[in-house]
């Protein structure tokens, strides 16, 4: 897939459900660390690429991928636990990933099917806002996308990709769109005399 791609409607439209788990520790109210673990579904169409070449194996994938990983959060407000005042911020996210797929790949060329799995390291970032109802109830919402360091994720190598499974050039993504309710544990530390 083209990095700088934007996806049309038919290609949004191969998107799908997935379950995603968080852990977040909020150190200070600039900054905010997750452990995540996403399970959901791969799918996509080659025929709807915008500009189809005739090296390009316009093949269709589907399969499950799985990634655990960190990130840290960048509030641009301050984000705390306090009833009296307004809480809620829009943040950018960075981390790091470790990733599963195993796309189910049928090439329209050859006519072939047939699994391949692929382990590789990701980079998710996006942004998003969240917004604390009260002092344990919020809301979540991010958008934001998973650079796969591997050409593989979606089966088979690009145009001018290249089968490894590690990779810093055509590299493939997965796009995320997350929308969470968040419980919030409070500890309040009490200073010892």
């Amino acid at each position: 897939m083209d990095w700088s791609l934007r996806p049309s409607v038919d290609q949004l439209l191969q998107t799908s459900p997935s379950l995603n788990l968080q852990v977040r520790y909020q150190e200070n109210q600039s900054f905010a660390y997750r452990g995540v673990l996403s399970v959901g579904q791969i799918k996509g169409d080659g025929s709807l690429a915008p500009t189809p070449s005739s090296a390009f194996d316009p093949s269709s994938f589907m399969g499950p991928i799985v990634e655990l990983g960190g990130i840290v959060d960048y509030n641009f407000r301050d984000y705390q636990s306090n009833k009296k005042i307004q809480n809620w911020t829009p943040y950018l996210y960075a981390g790091l990933s470790g990733m599963f797929a195993a796309p189910d790949v049928t090439s329209a060329v050859a006519g072939a099917s047939g699994s391949k799995p692929m382990f590789g390291i990701g980079i998710p970032f996006g942004v998003g806002a969240k917004y604390q109802l009260n002092s344990q109830w919020g809301l979540q919402a991010e958008f934001g996308t998973t650079r796969a360091m591997s050409d593989m994720l979606d089966g088979s190598k690009g145009v001018t990709g290249t089968d490894s499974f590690f990779t810093l050039s055509q590299t493939d993504q997965n796009l995320h769109v997350n929308l969470s309710i968040t419980y919030s544990i409070i500890s309040i530390f009490c200073p010892k005399e």
